[in-house]
């Protein structure tokens, strides 16, 4: 009888272990966008209702703005494992 794998993981294989790395860089691209939203004071802007348009656009623009920078890191992680 086939031994099942410990984990999900370790079952995938080396696709796994590309979900892995766009996931870890995804998540690393968000942070650091959300963290140059901060800088910029965007965030108090979304707070504080500052935001020249409607509050329901900004939020949609900001988390717009986030899953982009979340997608063009994991995107280029990618990338590079590739061509590595």
């Amino acid at each position: 009888m086939r031994r099942l794998p410990n984990s999900l993981f370790q079952a995938a294989g080396k696709g796994a272990k590309l979900v892995r790395t766009f996931i870890w860089w995804f998540t690393m691209g968000s942070l650091t966008t959300l963290a140059v939203l901060m800088v910029q004071g965007g965030v108090r802007d979304l707070l504080y209702g500052t935001h020249p348009t409607g509050s329901a656009s900004a939020f949609l623009s900001f988390a717009i703005t986030i899953l982009g920078g979340g997608l063009l890191a994991g995107c280029l992680a990618l990338i590079m494992v590739r061509l590595r």
